[in-house]
C-alpha cells in the first residue's frame, strides 16, 4: 500500500515514479506522497490541487522504531492506512464527482418521495 524508496538508487531513473504508479495497482502513496489519479492517467491535468507530489497530498509516517509493542505498531499502522485512504478520498477528483452525483441522485429520490407524500 505504501512505499518509500528515499536513498535508493532507482531514484535517479527518469519517470520511476510513473512506473511505479501504473506497474504496482494497490500502491496508495509512493515516496511519503499519496498518489493521485492525474499521475496513473497519463496526460491527464485536474489542476494544481489533484497535481502528485503537492503539499495536498503529503503523507506523514512516523517513526515506527520508537514503537513500544508489537500491538501499538499494528494499530498505528491502521490508523497510518486511515489517514491514507482520508488524504486520497479528499484529493480525488474521481471520487468527488461521485460523491457529488449519488448526492444528487439522492436528493432528486428525496424529493419524488416528498412530491408523492404531499
Amino acid at each position: 500500500m505504501h512505499l518509500t524508496l528515499f536513498s535508493n538508487p532507482v531514484c535517479s531513473i527518469p519517470g520511476y515514479r510513473h512506473f511505479l504508479v501504473n506497474s504496482i495497482q494497490s500502491l496508495l502513496a509512493l515516496d511519503n506522497f499519496v498518489i493521485t489519479d492525474e499521475e496513473r492517467i497519463e496526460d491527464a491535468s485536474f489542476g494544481y490541487r489533484f497535481r502528485g507530489l503537492n503539499e495536498f497530498m503529503k503523507l506523514h509516517i512516523p517513526d515506527y522504531t520508537k514503537e513500544k509493542s508489537a500491538e501499538q505498531h499494528l494499530f498505528n499502522l491502521e490508523v497510518d492506512v486511515y489517514r491514507l485512504r482520508r488524504i486520497f478520498e479528499r484529493n480525488s477528483p474521481s471520487i468527488l464527482i461521485q460523491s457529488l452525483y449519488r448526492g444528487y441522485r439522492s436528493r432528486n429520490y428525496v424529493k419524488i418521495y416528498f412530491n408523492e407524500r404531499r
